[in-house]
């Protein structure tokens, strides 16, 4: 399980252009979709914590499968805290993988036995799930093997390697 300090990831994911739209509120709910792909992927789930009070948003727009969502309060250094508190208590910290760029988190989690992930490279990991089309547009790769249920993976093993299988198929081989 990742947890995140959000507005942390949410400022390293900004420094790749195209990934994040320019308004903040939009900005944070595809930053959480990204997870929410990710987390798919990796068959894992995340926490993310935010600094403040939760902004005005219709119900479920923040909401992502595998990701979950809490703001901290008014106190500047209350997703910090959320953070280490969390991880701190955890039964298993081992099996936790923190996403922060806050040297005293780290530093915190870190003795638990958690896995320290910088933000920079939290970040990196989720605009790369951003591939470019030739049209200029973006979209979410295809997922790979271990991130799809079980008649998908089946369906796969009977055709291989997919690419190989779309040139056999266009190219009347099949």
């Amino acid at each position: 399980m990742y947890v995140i300090d959000g507005y942390n990831l949410l400022h390293a994911l900004a420094r790749f252009p195209g990934v994040l739209p320019g308004d903040g509120d939009r900005a944070r709910a595809r930053m959480l979709e990204l997870l929410s792909h990710l987390c798919r992927r990796e068959s894992t789930r995340a926490r993310v914590y935010f600094d403040g009070t939760p902004p005005t948003v219709a119900k479920g727009e923040l909401a992502n499968p595998g990701v979950q969502v809490f703001f901290c309060g008014p106190d500047s250094e209350s997703a910090d805290r959320a953070v280490r508190d969390y991880v701190e208590g955890a039964n298993e910290p081992r099996k936790l993988k923190v996403v922060s760029s806050d040297n005293a988190v780290a530093s915190a989690c870190r003795l638990t036995g958690a896995t320290i992930l910088r933000s920079a490279e939290m970040g990196e990991r989720l605009a790369g799930l951003i591939q470019k089309k030739a049209g200029g547009g973006s979209g979410l790769e295809k997922p790979t093997r271990g991130a799809i249920g079980r008649i998908e993976r089946e369906m796969l093993d009977d055709i291989g390697d997919l690419a190989e299988f779309e040139r056999r198929i266009l190219e009347g081989e099949d």
